[in-house]
C-alpha cells in the first residue's frame, strides 16, 4: 500500500470522526471521549504501519512512527476512561501539541511536493491550534468542547486527504522490468 493511500485512510479517520460528532446530536463528553479514543488508536496504528512499511530506512520515517505510536498510547488512555471529561482536556491539549510538531517533521521529511507539505503543515499546525483552543476552554459548556474537536477532525481530514492525493498525483507511475521478461506499473 502506498503512503498516498495511507495518509487517504487517516484523512478519511478524521472526516468520519468530525461528522460523527457534528451530526449526532446528542453526543455528551464522554461518548466524544471514547470516540477520541478510538480515532487516535485507529489513526496511530495507520501512522506507525505507514512509517514502518514506506521509509527505506528506519531513521527517515522516525516523526510519523513517534506520532503513531504517541497517538496509540493516548488512545488507549481515553478509553481507559472514558467519563473522565476533565482529564480529557489535557489529553487531548496534550496530544494536539505534540502530534502536531511531528506532523510538521514529517511534512518537512517525508513528503515530497509543496502542495502535500503545505497541506500537512498546516494540520500540524492546525493540531496546535486545538491544543491552545482546548486548553482556553477547560471549563467551557460540554457542546462547545464537543463542537471544537468535532471542527477541529474534519477540517483535519480534509487537509490530510487533499495532501493524499495531490502526492498521488505528484508520484508518476514508472515502468520497472521483472526478471521474467514482463513490465509492470510500480
Amino acid at each position: 500500500m502506498p503512503y498516498w493511500s495511507m495518509m487517504a485512510v487517516r484523512g478519511g479517520l478524521g472526516i468520519v470522526l468530525g461528522l460523527a460528532v457534528l451530526l449526532w446530536p446528542t453526543v455528551g463528553l464522554g461518548e466524544l471521549v471514547a470516540l477520541f479514543g478510538v480515532y487516535a488508536v485507529l489513526d496511530g496504528i495507520v501512522a506507525a504501519f505507514s512509517a514502518i512499511r514506506v521509509s527505506r530506512r528506519g531513521i527517515e520515517a522516525w516523526p510519523v512512527l513517534l506520532e503513531g505510536l504517541f497517538s496509540i498510547g493516548l488512545g488507549v488512555v481515553a478509553l481507559g476512561d472514558p467519563f473522565q471529561s476533565a482529564r480529557f482536556v489535557y489529553v487531548v491539549a496534550l496530544w494536539g501539541v505534540v502530534t502536531g510538531i511531528l506532523e510538521i517533521l514529517a511534512a518537512l521529511r517525508f513528503v515530497s511536493g509543496l502542495a502535500p507539505r503545505l497541506c500537512l503543515a498546516a494540520g500540524g499546525a492546525w493540531s496546535i491550534f486545538l491544543a491552545v483552543f482546548v486548553l482556553a476552554l477547560p471549563h467551557a459548556l460540554t457542546e462547545q468542547l464537543v463542537s471544537a474537536i468535532g471542527v477541529y477532525a474534519l477540517v483535519f481530514g480534509v487537509l490530510v486527504s487533499i495532501a493524499a492525493f495531490r502526492l498521488r498525483r505528484a508520484v508518476p507511475v514508472t515502468m520497472i522490468r521483472t526478471v521474467d521478461q514482463r513490465w509492470t506499473a510500480r
